[in-house]
């Protein structure tokens, strides 16, 4: 049975751990994806806070590849047939398969003026992101670019950014002062949290010195500054567009069942359209139980994809997948710190930093 697994996300890293440490005999595994490396997102808060180095972030896809031996193919997709079961690489060779799984991930949902899209940094894809975060840094420290940047969109993971880029910028201890601005369109920040998680992330930005505005909409961009709707200008040299998510342009070009572009899965993670085909992480759209786009729900999806993929070749009965109805989240104040929420509880505790620490580093050690 042959199978390809596009795309280098968080549940076919997961997949293919469980696939090395369980082979499967007359199993034929290729992973194909761009790049040698893929980034794992819960380090990326550290990463910008200056916690943990740029490599520490990054998951060797090929290395894992030849343990699980998947032949790995460095390049991307550009056209996939699920009725024919076959794919065609940007380096122009034909694939055909006999099941495929996408985890793809997601890209940066953009809506502003052209002057955003040109001169934002969408958080996806990670590691673009990292490095282009650097190159920033480097261009404060050597005096290049003022430390001033700001983050479109006030989700948990813009709140997390801001936070992290404000503490890295001011630990440079630079004579030119900070400023990191966090901006969103809504009234509030943080609208899909509990009031106590909005309460605590609300105290930590202005404990931090992030400058929040709310209600506001970028109209034009300039390399050191943006425009909002009231005129107000907010000065940034780096800007981060962390402004949720939108699919992959080709998946809807693909002919299979989405929901705002992303693929509808059954309780098996399999298309609804096309059973042939797996979708996994921010590719897919849980239509029997939805949930939203998070890393935990990837990675919980990676051993159920393994399980599949090996009850498949012996002719077994696929297993269902049930999406926990909580997770805890921990999210980084920038500062050795964070709080925490679950069942709707928030709360801000001594050594929340080190458990999250724990977790993220155990996940890539595995």
């Amino acid at each position: 049975m042959r199978v390809l697994l596009i795309g280098g996300g968080h549940t076919h890293v997961v997949a293919l751990r469980h696939l090395a440490r369980n082979p499967v005999a007359g199993l034929e595994l290729h992973l194909v994806s761009p790049d040698p490396t893929t980034s794992y997102s819960g380090l990326l808060p550290g990463h910008i806070a200056g916690h943990w180095p740029r490599n520490t972030l990054e998951i060797p896809l090929e290395t894992l590849c030849n343990a699980a031996n998947v032949t790995f193919h460095t390049t991307e997709v550009t056209h996939f047939d699920p009725m024919k079961r076959t794919a065609t690489f940007a380096n122009k060779s034909f694939f055909e398969f006999d099941h495929a799984s996408l985890d793809i991930g997601a890209v940066a949902a953009i809506d502003g003026p052209e002057s955003l899209r040109t001169l934002g940094v969408p958080v996806k894809p990670l590691g673009i992101f990292a490095d282009r975060w650097s190159q920033f840094l480097a261009d404060v420290q050597s005096q290049s670019l003022p430390p001033h940047a700001a983050v479109i969109g006030a989700g948990t993971a813009g709140i997390e950014l801001a936070l992290s880029m404000k503490y890295h910028l001011d630990s440079l201890k630079m004579d030119n002062p900070v400023r990191v601005s966090l901006i969103e369109r809504a009234d509030a920040v943080l609208l899909d949290g509990t009031a106590r998680l909005r309460k605590l992330l609300t105290k930590a930005l202005g404990h931090a010195g992030v400058a929040v505005n709310t209600g506001a909409s970028v109209t034009h961009a300039s390399n050191e500054t943006l425009t909002l709707d009231s005129r107000n200008r907010v000065p940034s040299c780096f800007t981060a567009l962390a402004t949720g998510a939108r699919p992959h342009a080709w998946l809807a070009q693909a002919g299979m069942a989405t929901h705002e572009g992303f693929v509808v899965v059954d309780p098996t993670l399999r298309s609804v359209s096309h059973p042939e085909i797996f979708a996994c992480g921010d590719t897919a759209h849980l239509g029997f139980d939805p949930r939203p786009k998070a890393g935990v729900y990837a990675v919980r999806q990676g051993p159920v994809l393994a399980e599949q993929i090996t009850r498949l070749a012996k002719g077994e009965a696929l297993t269902i997948y049930r999406p926990q109805s909580d997770y805890l989240k921990l999210i980084s104040l920038g500062r050795r710190r964070a709080v925490a929420e679950k069942w709707g509880l928030a709360f801000n505790l001594p050594g929340l930093w080190s458990l999250k620490r724990h977790i993220d580093l155990k996940f890539m050690k595995n």
